[in-house]
């Protein structure tokens, strides 16, 4: 028999309500009612697979009490009402501290190779959220005229753009490569991590492909500002904190320029509404959501409920959405990890791993592969490395 540890039944209790599959747990572990009765005790083995099922660290089990989690960077989320969120989730948790790991790593990796500093962080601090906007276009090489393929394209050549100006990016729907420890959009929707030589860029991909396209719209204007942080950015609502409302603004006016909106939907003032919305979503290659509420600031529909007409849009895509590529790769692995690693990320710990400078066993940790025969087999995918 194991060794028995002796848990505070309020502790599991916790971690249990705080997991996202609590059913499977509960019967992967046939005597956990009596764990959280405190009439048996787990063994130690039992224990260790509960924390890693549940997405608690370890050691907070062994705690007499259920900790007060606490984000490690801004919490730039509120509710619809204005309110904060409640305490973060083991796989937003997850994700942060293992992009700080990441990116801690991809700093020591620029000074060892005297990279130069990445020029667009805080470069937008004393601008208004226009001209952030217009210089984030002018850096990343997005101007309307230059944009070209679907949706699914926008997201690519976005990634690539900032990635290189010298940012790191990370676009995944999971923790790791773990599919049953999925991100929940209405928790958050992204960050980003300021630094001058590692900015790093996070967009939960479990949202629709044109609300990822502004989650990293609304990410890039925080490194732009030189703020991080985490964010439940959307375009319908205004948020109260200065640095979203502006983070917002930037972001709208960055995939839909005022001027250049104005001059399109003169041509297109005899159309109803879902034509306008398509026509001009298409040009700019984003989404009618995000479109809407530009045309609504320009101030050329007036909208006696605007909510309502925002809602019903919503609900026409929502229809849609089962006809709409996601994008994401069809479950392919080796062609998901560039998105869930960032391709920069990736083929600088490839090329710092191969030449012996990084040991392998910690390029595949922080790569979050299983193996080094993954490892292998993604560095052959991306080409070698860097």
């Amino acid at each position: 028999m194991g060794l028995r540890v002796p848990v505070a039944p309020d502790v599991l209790g916790w971690a249990l309500e705080r997991a996202t599959d609590r059913e499977g747990i509960e019967a992967a572990f046939p005597k956990i009612d009596e764990w959280l009765s405190g009439d048996r005790h787990p063994t130690m083995r039992q224990l260790e697979q509960f924390a890693s099922r549940t997405g608690v660290p370890f050691g907070y089990l062994l705690l007499d009490s259920p900790p007060a989690l606490k984000l490690p960077v801004p919490d730039f989320r509120e509710g619809y009402d204005g309110e904060r969120l409640g305490e973060p989730s083991p796989e937003l948790l997850a994700v942060i501290h293992q992009s700080i790991r990441r990116q801690d790593w991809y700093r020591d990796y620029a000074r060892d190779n005297d990279l130069p500093a990445v020029e667009v962080v805080r470069a937008g601090e004393r601008m208004g959220a226009a001209e952030a906007a217009a210089d984030m276009r002018a850096r990343l090489g997005y101007e309307v005229h230059q944009r070209r393929g679907n949706w699914n394209a926008q997201r690519k050549y976005l990634l690539n753009a900032f990635e290189g100006l010298g940012g790191l990016t990370v676009v995944t729907s999971m923790v790791g490569n773990n599919t049953h420890r999925p991100l929940d959009p209405e928790e958050f929707r992204g960050f980003s991590l300021i630094d001058d030589l590692a900015p790093l860029v996070f967009v939960n991909a479990r949202q629709t492909l044109n609300g990822q396209i502004f989650t990293l719209a609304h990410e890039f204007a925080h490194v732009w500002r030189g703020v991080g942080g985490v964010s439940l950015e959307d375009p319908e609502w205004e948020p109260q904190n200065d640095v979203e409302q502006w983070c917002n603004a930037a972001a709208s006016e960055f995939l839909v320029p005022r001027g250049d909106l104005i001059e399109r939907f003169a041509s297109l003032d005899h159309l109803q509404l879902t034509d306008q919305l398509e026509r001009l979503a298409s040009d700019y290659r984003c989404g009618t959501l995000v479109v809407l509420q530009a045309v609504r600031r320009a101030g050329l529909r007036h909208f006696d409920d605007f909510s309502a007409v925002y809602n019903a849009e919503r609900e026409r895509l929502k229809a849609l959405a089962e006809d709409q590529e996601s994008g994401g790769g069809g479950g392919q692995f080796l062609y998901s990890q560039p998105y869930r690693i960032g391709e920069r990320l990736s083929r600088a710990l490839i090329d710092d791993a191969l030449n012996g400078r990084t040991p392998l066993a910690d390029a595949v940790r922080l790569m979050s592969l299983k193996s080094i025969s993954n490892f292998d087999k993604y560095a052959d995918y991306l080409g070698g490395g860097a």
